[in-house]
């Protein structure tokens, strides 16, 4: 009966871990896990912005983004995603004579692609290739991400990651090119089997055309998150506030980056 009682328990821990082998720890940091083969997961990602539109006092701007994510294991390493991008702007005066306006718009449609080298939970760390292509009618993005991460006794979770991404984009007959570098990084305590709280750190850097040629702005982000996740269903919430920028206002970067963002993703497996 003792040994039959600790196998059943250990198949029940398995089974819980496996089903929740996808979820997410921090919302800007990605880790190197993949949704096991012929897993479905269903996400909703909601990121506030405030800031400054380029850098003008004149308005300040609220920006909601919308993605819906449908992710699909396709086999042990490889798991391939469908997002639907939404984005409802708000850009209210601070000057007399000034009026307010508002915008929502269909931002496109992306595909991601993430493929593991190394498994974190058989390997010292876990390495996985990342690629997001986005088309939205007159403007093209690809991004690439080299993705590190690492759980400790099933308490601490690390992750770190080398971002990409360039921007093409259709301008009155022109075409505008931008690139973004970006280094994240996170670490969070898991303090229950459910919930766990951490602090998830950001570096965003833009450049005109689609190299490292002329640097534009930076901006240095930095805050807290909270993590619960069921064997069902999980959510990811993180606060980040613009801490350094460069070239700055006060300290901090409107033209290239928001004053804070506020990111939820809510997960659900089938």
């Amino acid at each position: 009966m003792r040994i039959t009682s600790v196998f059943s328990l250990a198949t029940l821990a398995a089974a819980l871990v496996s089903a929740r082998a996808d979820e997410r720890f921090f919302t800007y940091v990605y880790e190197s896990d993949v949704l096991p083969k012929g897993k479905w997961e269903f996400e909703q990602w909601l990121t506030y912005g405030q800031g400054y539109p380029g850098g003008d006092r004149e308005y300040s701007s609220h920006t909601w983004s919308f993605r819906e994510e449908m992710e699909y294991g396709l086999t042990e390493r490889l798991s391939g995603s469908l997002y639907l991008n939404f984005q409802s702007q708000q850009f209210v005066a601070r000057e007399e004579g000034l009026q307010n306006e508002s915008d929502f718009s269909f931002e496109g449609v992306s595909a991601e692609f993430k493929y593991q080298l190394l498994n974190p939970n058989t390997k010292p760390v876990g390495i996985a290739l990342y690629l997001e292509p986005t088309y939205n009618g007159d403007e093209i993005e690809l991004e690439e991400k080299l993705l590190f991460s690492k759980t400790f006794n099933d308490k601490w979770v690390t992750a770190l990651n080398f971002s990409f991404e360039q921007e093409w984009e259709q301008e009155e007959g022109t075409t505008e090119k931008e690139s973004i570098f970006e280094v994240t990084t996170g670490v969070a305590y898991r303090f229950t089997p459910h919930w766990s709280a951490g602090i998830e750190g950001r570096y965003r850097s833009v450049y005109e055309g689609l190299g490292f040629n002329e640097h534009l702005a930076t901006g240095w982000y930095v805050g807290p998150n909270v993590h619960y996740g069921s064997s069902k269903w999980w959510g990811t919430l993180t606060v980040l506030p613009q801490v350094a920028g460069h070239p700055s206002d006060g300290g901090l970067n409107y033209t290239e980056n928001e004053k804070f963002e506020v990111r939820l993703i809510f997960g659900i497996n089938f």
